[in-house]
């Protein structure tokens, strides 16, 4: 088996390899296996304990080195009947490739419009339209991942799987919630943002809050958000008065925050997955979340829903979520919850179907 993650340096996608080598581990499915991992990022100095790791070292900068190995990868790689790509491009020249795709900008802008139009996401689509040929399997996420890369690139349905993310292993069962207390007049609200400062993340909408005399005089009084941004992608939100930045948190840290968060704020405008909406639903937390394809997929009718650049619509889907708590009610996601696999085991398994 060939498994082949050496672009993977995102946090959220470096935990998905993660897990998937720790239960490959686990099965015993890694023992002759040849792995390639990134140099650099959160997969450095990972070690799945099982098969032979390589690290791929770039020579030529990331975005031209990007293209040379998904252009050239058969000259680089060893080939294998069983050869899984877990960073979204089949490498060219190798046939019967799995392929998990999870970037959403690989869905073109003329299928999702909120897709990015930058010339570093052409060129994937471009790649990925080019060498799909050599994929046996693509596999998603959620349905509204697979319509779009099926529309995009006129894939067989057949071809495309889907299969959810379990929910992190560090997700303790003991942080679910039965329900919190309703707020006091005087105490604010803490709404829990967990996300990078990618631009599709969309912290953007806070300075459009920010700006609305109205709204920003309701967050000033009634909400404290958190945020999770390096200092420098915090630098444009400094002066906003509800916001806080609590910095990259690691597993404890981010417990931490949502133990003591009263509801979950998402404002991302595209998502694979959405893998923050499903630690909130896994724990019985409120969420306050734009309202698209990939939100509704995840949350159902379970969300307090504010559409795209509707200012008043989140202060108005806060203030719902301040009276129904401070009623007693709280979302109901069983039924959310059936769509996620038990463990990353099912997960891996459904890879070698």
């Amino acid at each position: 088996m060939i498994i082949h993650a050496t672009n993977v340096t995102g946090v959220g996608a470096s935990h998905v390899v993660k897990s998937f080598l720790d239960s490959a581990v686990k099965l015993n499915l890694l023992e002759r296996a040849i792995i390639y991992l990134p140099a650099t990022g959160p997969l450095k100095h990972y070690e799945p304990g099982k098969g032979k790791v390589i690290r791929y070292k770039r020579y030529f900068g990331n975005s031209i080195s990007r293209i040379i190995e998904c252009l050239f990868g058969k000259y680089i790689f060893k080939k294998d009947n069983h050869f899984i790509v877990l960073g979204d491009i089949p490498i060219r020249g190798i046939p019967g490739q799995i392929i998990l795709v999870h970037q959403p900008h690989l869905i073109s802008p003329e299928i999702n419009p909120l897709s990015s139009r930058y010339w570093a996401y052409r060129v994937l689509r471009t790649l990925f339209r080019t060498n799909l040929r050599f994929a046996k399997k693509i596999i998603v996420q959620t349905n509204v991942m697979a319509e779009g890369i099926m529309n995009t690139y006129n894939i067989p349905y057949n071809r495309l799987i889907v299969i959810p993310q379990p929910v992190p292993s560090w997700m303790s069962s003991n942080l679910i919630m039965e329900g919190r207390k309703g707020k006091t007049p005087n105490e604010k609200m803490i709404l829990f943002y967990p996300a990078a400062g990618y631009i599709h993340k969309n912290h953007s909408f806070l300075t459009g809050i920010y700006k609305n005399q109205k709204a920003r005089e309701f967050f000033n009084k009634h909400c404290e958000i958190w945020l999770t941004l390096s200092a420098e992608e915090m630098e444009p939100y400094e002066n906003i008065e509800f916001v806080k930045n609590l910095g990259h948190l690691g597993a404890d840290r981010m417990i931490n925050a949502y133990q003591q968060a009263d509801a979950l704020l998402f404002l991302s405008l595209v998502e694979s997955y959405g893998l923050p909406l499903v630690e909130a639903i896994s724990i019985n937390l409120p969420i306050v979340s734009i309202d698209l394809p990939y939100s509704r997929w995840l949350c159902e009718s379970n969300a307090y829903y504010f559409k795209q650049g509707d200012i008043q619509g989140i202060v108005d889907a806060v203030t719902e979520l301040v009276m129904d708590m401070n009623n007693n009610i709280y979302p109901n996601y069983r039924a959310a919850c059936e769509k996620f696999p038990s463990s990353w085991d099912v997960v891996v398994s459904a890879f070698l179907m």
